[in-house]
C-alpha cells in the first residue's frame, strides 16, 4: 500500500495509469483494465454487482457475506474468523490468485488489502461489536482458570456469610429502634415545691419552669407507680402508662405527728420544724397580728449550708405558705428579714454572708407575691447567736433567718 493514509480521489480518465494503491493489471486505457478495475475501485460510487463483490472488498459492506471469496478475507476488528477456508488468507501473507478472482501472479494479492483502513463509521462498527454473554463467560472462566481461580464453594460460603452478617445488622438495628422508640414521657402537675418524685421506687424527673415534674424515657411496662415525697406534705400515689401520661399531684399538708414537741427542735429536725411551722400558721386567729405571725414564721428553720446562702428547695414550699400570710397584713406593717451566721470564718465574711441570706429569703417571698416595701433586710453576722457556737447543734441554731416587726 502507499505510504499515504489518505484515500485517493476519483481516478482520472486513464484508469490504467491511476490505481489507488496498487497497480491494476489489464493493460492501458479505461477499457483495457476495465474488468479488473471494476473489482478494485474502492472509491467507485456505484455498488458493484454481486458476482464482482466477492472478489475484492475495500471500504463498503459486502452484500453477500456468504460469498466464497469474501469468507477468506477477515475484516479488521472481526471477533472470529469463518471456519471454512480461513487458513487460506491471513493478514500479511500473500494469497493465491485463485482466491481473489485471478490476476498475474503476486499482483492478485494487491486486489485485496486485508489491512486497508476502513472509513471511521465502518471501522467503529466492526471494532466495537460487544461480545455475547457466552463469550464473556468463556473469557472470564478461562482467565480464572489461567490464574488459578477461586473455587466456587468459597464464593458460595462468602455469599452466605454476607447474608448472615446483613441479617445480624438488621436485627440489632430493630432492637435499638425498639429500645429507644418504645419509651414515653409523663408529667406530674402541681407537686409541692422541692418534692421528690419516684417511679417504681426510683428517684426520677426534671423540674420544669412551671413547677411541674417531667418524667422522661419511661418504658411501657404496664402501669408505672408515681410516689411524691415531701417533708411537709402527704401525697397520694398515682400511676402513669403509655396511654395515661399526665397526673395531678394530690397532696395535703402533713400534720404534726403524735408526740412531737414543737417547742424543742433538735439538730437535723428541719422537717419536724416545718410541720410545726405549718401548724402554727394554720392555727393563727382571724384576724391575726403582725406579732403573732412573726412568732409562727420564726419556727421554720432554713438550714443553710456553712458558708452559703442558697435556700434548700424543700423549704421553698414553706416560704410560699408564709408569703400568703404576710400578704394578709395591713399595708402599714413592715417586717424585717434578719440574716445570722455561726462563728466559723471572719466577722467580715460572716457579715456579707448574713446579708446575702436575708436578701435571698426576701427575694423568694417577693416571688411568691409579697410587696417588696413590706420587707426589709439586715445582716447581723455572728453578733446575735441564739445559743452557743461550741457545739454543732448550737451552730445549727445560729445559722438562721429571724423575722422581727419593724413597723405595725
Amino acid at each position: 500500500m502507499s505510504d499515504s493514509n489518505q484515500k485517493p480521489g476519483p481516478p482520472p480518465d486513464d484508469f490504467s495509469e491511476t490505481v489507488p494503491n496498487i497497480k491494476v493489471p489489464g493493460g492501458s486505457g479505461a477499457s483495457g483494465g476495465g474488468d479488473d478495475w471494476s473489482k478494485t475501485n474502492y472509491n467507485y460510487p456505484k455498488q458493484p454487482t454481486a458476482d464482482e463483490w466477492g472478489k475484492t472488498v475495500a471500504n463498503i459492506k459486502p452484500i453477500d457475506i456468504d460469498n466464497d471469496d469474501f469468507g477468506k478475507t477477515m475484516y479488521p476488528g472481526a471477533r472470529k474468523a469463518p471456519e471454512v477456508d480461513w487458513g487460506a488468507t491471513q493478514a500479511n501473507v500473500r494469497v493465491p490468485d485463485t482466491d481473489f478472482g485471478g490476476g498475474r501472479g503476486d499482483e492478485g494479492y494487491g486486489k485485496t488489502t486485508p489491512y486497508f483502513q476502513l472509513p471511521d463509521d465502518l471501522r467503529q462498527k466492526y471494532e466495537q461489536v460487544p461480545p455475547t454473554p457466552g463469550e464473556v463467560a468463556a473469557e472470564e472462566q478461562a482467565a480464572a482458570k489461567a490464574q488459578g481461580g477461586i473455587p466456587g464453594w468459597v464464593w458460595a460460603a462468602a455469599g452466605l456469610l454476607a447474608m448472615f452478617m446483613f441479617a445480624v445488622v438488621v436485627l440489632v438495628g430493630v432492637l435499638l429502634w425498639n429500645s429507644v422508640g418504645s419509651t414515653f414521657d409523663a408529667v406530674v402537675r402541681n407537686p409541692p415545691i422541692g418534692a421528690d418524685i419516684f417511679v417504681d421506687g426510683r428517684l426520677w424527673g426534671v423540674e420544669q419552669p412551671d413547677g411541674s415534674i417531667l418524667l422522661q424515657n419511661l418504658k411501657p411496662e404496664g402501669d408505672r407507680t408515681i410516689t411524691i415525697v415531701h417533708p411537709a406534705f402527704e401525697c397520694e400515689a398515682a400511676t402513669v402508662n403509655s396511654s395515661k401520661r399526665e397526673v395531678v399531684a394530690r397532696c395535703r399538708q402533713a400534720a404534726v405527728k403524735p408526740g412531737e414537741d414543737c417547742s424543742r427542735i433538735g439538730l437535723g429536725e428541719e422537717d419536724k420544724a416545718e410541720r410545726c411551722y405549718n401548724a402554727a400558721l394554720d392555727g393563727l386567729p382571724d384576724p391575726f397580728t403582725a406579732e403573732q405571725l412573726k412568732n409562727a414564721l420564726n419556727i421554720l428553720i432554713i438550714n443553710f449550708e456553712s458558708g452559703k446562702f442558697d435556700i434548700p428547695a424543700k423549704r421553698m414550699e414553706a416560704l410560699k405558705k408564709g408569703a400568703g400570710f404576710i400578704q394578709k397584713l395591713p399595708p402599714s406593717v413592715v417586717l424585717e428579714v434578719g440574716g445570722h451566721t455561726d462563728n466559723v470564718g471572719s466577722d467580715a465574711s460572716n457579715q456579707t454572708l448574713s446579708d446575702n441570706r436575708a436578701k435571698a429569703v426576701k427575694d423568694a417571698l417577693v416571688t411568691f407575691g409579697v410587696r417588696p416595701e413590706a420587707l426589709q433586710t439586715k445582716g447581723y453576722g455572728p453578733t446575735r447567736p441564739k445559743t452557743t457556737n461550741d457545739t454543732d447543734l448550737g451552730k445549727f441554731y445560729n445559722r438562721r433567718i429571724e423575722y422581727s416587726v419593724v413597723r405595725q
